[in-house]
């Protein structure tokens, strides 16, 4: 091996490269498919009388407006957008932890900190590191 670097072969390069392209496409696509049901979802808000009323008063109002705003939430029509987007979100987080495999064994196999994407864009390949708590195990 030359300076330490794992040996990768060319296939299976490929088919990282091949998995992030596609886990970009889709998370493209999905971004695209939840802003159109946001914009259905506020629209439903905003054509809604009292729910416009009460968005413009005063701190005394907020109440009231987070009220009608629940009755709202429980009409039909606002929990099938609101579950479409919260769908959509869960797909675009699931694209998203593939496609971070995909860049850790990219960056693993060839020691590039860059992925250039099919559509010709470079783009720097980041770690991503978040806190959480740990569950405390019942004893």
């Amino acid at each position: 091996m030359d300076n330490d670097k794992p040996s990768v072969k060319a296939d299976d390069l490929m088919r990282v490269e091949g998995a992030i392209n596609d886990r970009i496409a889709k998370i493209d696509r999905v971004k695209e498919e939840i802003q159109p049901q946001k914009e259905m979802l506020d629209s439903i808000f905003d054509n809604d009388l009292a729910y416009a009323e009460h968005s413009q008063a005063a701190k005394k109002a907020n109440q009231l407006k987070a009220q009608i705003k629940k009755q709202i939430l429980n009409r039909p029509e606002a929990k099938a957008v609101s579950e479409k987007i919260k769908i959509l979100k869960d797909e675009l987080k699931e694209h998203q932890d593939a496609l971070s495999y995909h860049l850790r064994e990219f960056q693993r196999m060839t020691g590039a900190n860059e992925f250039e994407g099919e559509d010709g864009e470079l783009r720097e390949i980041v770690p991503v590191y978040k806190l959480v708590k740990k569950r405390e195990l019942k004893k």
